[in-house]
């Protein structure tokens, strides 16, 4: 347990040292898997769960701060569950999802105080993100289920598609920092949306929006920008 310990600190110690101040541009993208709620289907056992993809930028104004901008692609679906239907509807939808988040880091990044402050980063910061975008999306239902295909009888749309709402992501996740330019973030994602028709169906008395929730490893990428002054060559 001790030579653990010894390794565990000293691990922590060498990513911990940073001669870079927590401000200025931050590049990232990210890989995750979506699910929805909606009529159709508001649980894990109805849900299609469909692959997620980001790319976007943060730009730090303190060790609290940070404005991002997110484009994103993702897949959403899910199959009724009905025992009085012979055929069970599946939908299938493809979004693309712009949008712009305030985050908020809930621990200061910087581990140390007073004078060994800037020499010293936090391992692991949490923190949470929220914001406003848009989604244009693409829904397509058909009976049945499984993925859909050419050959696949579809229903006909309840709308024009492709459409377009508003969106309001909500969560966060934990910074696990390796060094100065790189990081990883997994993150959780709450997206509420004035939609109705992610899943191609007509409402009746229910009036409840459509929603998806995505999980995400990101990716961080902080670019060294060295003082051209210093290091020019006479």
């Amino acid at each position: 347990m001790p030579s653990v310990s010894r390794a565990q600190s000293s691990f922590l110690e060498k990513v911990g040292r940073s001669k870079m101040p927590e401000r200025g541009i931050v590049i990232l993208g990210g890989v995750g898997v979506a699910a929805v709620k909606s009529d159709i289907c508001g649980l894990p056992q109805c849900n299609n769960f469909g692959p997620a993809f980001t790319v976007g930028a943060l730009y730090k104004t303190s060790p609290y701060l940070a404005y991002g901008a997110n484009l994103g692609y993702l897949r959403l679906g899910a199959t009724e569950k009905d025992p009085n239907r012979p055929l069970n509807i599946t939908f299938q939808t493809e979004v693309v999802e712009f949008s712009g988040t305030v985050v908020l880091n809930l621990l200061d990044s910087y581990a140390g105080s007073g004078n060994y402050r800037s020499a010293r980063k936090r391992f692991v910061v949490p923190y949470i993100r929220g914001g406003g975008g848009l989604v244009y999306y693409t829904a397509t239902s058909f009976p049945g289920e499984g993925d859909l295909d050419d050959s696949q009888v579809t229903y006909d749309p309840v709308r024009k598609y492709p459409a377009i709402s508003a969106v309001i992501p909500l969560g966060g996740g934990l910074r696990f920092r390796f060094s100065d330019e790189f990081s990883i973030a997994p993150e959780l994602m709450y997206q509420l949306t004035f939609a109705d028709y992610l899943d191609n169906l007509e409402k009746d008395s229910n009036n409840a929006t459509d929603h998806y929730m995505v999980a995400f490893v990101k990716l961080m990428y902080t670019p060294v920008i060295k003082n051209k002054i210093l290091t020019r060559k006479y």
